[in-house]
C-alpha cells in the first residue's frame, strides 16, 4: 500500500512544514509530488537541495504560469501507480487531522474523499444561505450534484484518477461535481475560524465567471429599479394602464430570475472552471522540468 501526496504550487511554501505534517499524518508507505508552477525556479531548487538524500519527495515545474488545476492535471498522469492520491493545494500547510481522516474514509473502502469546510460566527450563516441558493440552483439547470466541497483537497483512488486522467480536458470538472456513480463517496468537515484569511493568488476568475458576475449584477438592479417603480406608482396612484404595471412586475421579476441563473452560472464557473485544451497540457508535460520523477512516472 502506498500513497501519493500531490502539492500544486502557485507561490513559495513552506516546504519543511508542509513535508512534516503530511509525514505526521500518514502511517502507510508514501511520496511527496511538488507541481509547481512556473517562474518559481529558486523555490525548485529549494526542494531538490532540502530533499537531496530523500527519494520520497519529489517535484515538476512547468515552463509558464498556470492555474493550480492544470498542475493538479498533470501530476495525476503520474500517480496512477499509487494506490491513491491525496490532493492538498498549497494553498495552506496540510491538516494532520484531515489527512487521518481522509485515509481512515479510504481503508473503509470510500473511493474518493472530500474536504468540506464549515466556517463559525456569522459568516457560518451566509455561507449557508449562499450554498442552499447554489444548489437550488444547479438542480434547477440539471447540474451533477456538487457537495459544496474543497476542489484541491481530496483523496482519490487509484481506480478514479486512472478514469479521471482518461479524460485530462475534464479533470477539474470530474473532481469537482458528484459524477461517479458506482464510487462510494466520504465527504470530511473541518469547521475554521471565519477570520482566517485565504490566499487568493488560487482563486482564479475566468472571463466566463466575469460576465456572468456583470449580468447577473446589471439584471438584479434593473429588476430592483423596476420592481420600485411599480410600487411606487401603486402607492402615488400614478395614472397608468394596469397593463403597463403588470409589464412592469413581470419585468421585475423577469430581471430578479435571471440575475439568480447568472449568479448560479458565475458560481459554477468558478468552481469548474472551463475544459482544458488537451494540446496545451500535452505540450506543458513535454516541457516539464522534473526532480526525482523517473520516465516511468
Amino acid at each position: 500500500m502506498k500513497i501519493a501526496f500531490l502539492i500544486p504550487v502557485l507561490d513559495e511554501i513552506n516546504i519543511e512544514k508542509t513535508y512534516n505534517k503530511i509525514n505526521e499524518a500518514c502511517d502507510v508507505e508514501h511520496d511527496i509530488f511538488f507541481a509547481i508552477n512556473g517562474k518559481l525556479n529558486s523555490f525548485f531548487t529549494q526542494v531538490r537541495t532540502t530533499f537531496l538524500s530523500d527519494s520520497s519527495v519529489k517535484a515538476f515545474m512547468v515552463d509558464r504560469p498556470v492555474n493550480e488545476h492544470k498542475l493538479i492535471t498533470l501530476g495525476m498522469e503520474m500517480t496512477e501507480d499509487y494506490d491513491a492520491t491525496i490532493i492538498y493545494s498549497g494553498k495552506e500547510l496540510p491538516n494532520v487531522d484531515v489527512i487521518k481522516a481522509f485515509i481512515a474514509s479510504w481503508k473503509a473502502g470510500n473511493k474518493i474523499v472530500y474536504l468540506k469546510k464549515e466556517y463559525s460566527g456569522f459568516k457560518k450563516l451566509g455561507v449557508s444561505i449562499k450554498r442552499g441558493f447554489y444548489n437550488l440552483g444547479i438542480k434547477m439547470l440539471g447540474i451533477f450534484k456538487d457537495r459544496c466541497a474543497e476542489t484541491d483537497i481530496q483523496l482519490l483512488d487509484c481506480d478514479v484518477v486512472k478514469t479521471i486522467n482518461q479524460l485530462p480536458q475534464k479533470n477539474r470538472r470530474l473532481r469537482v461535481l458528484d459524477s461517479f456513480v458506482g464510487y462510494p463517496t466520504d465527504v470530511i468537515q473541518l469547521e475554521i475560524d471565519s477570520k482566517m484569511k485565504e490566499n487568493k493568488n488560487y482563486d482564479e476568475k475566468i472571463k466566463a465567471y466575469k460576465i456572468c458576475n456583470l449580468v447577473s449584477l446589471l439584471s438584479l438592479v434593473l429588476a430592483i429599479a423596476l420592481v420600485a417603480v411599480g410600487v411606487i406608482g401603486v402607492l402615488l396612484g400614478w395614472e397608468m394602464h394596469a397593463i403597463l404595471y403588470i409589464t412592469i412586475f413581470a419585468l421585475g421579476i423577469l430581471g430578479f430570475v435571471i440575475s439568480f441563473v447568472f449568479a448560479i452560472k458565475k458560481t459554477l464557473h468558478f468552481r469548474v472552471g472551463q475544459l482544458f485544451e488537451v494540446a496545451e497540457l500535452k505540450d506543458l508535460s513535454n516541457k516539464l522540468e522534473k526532480y526525482n520523477i523517473s520516465n516511468k512516472n
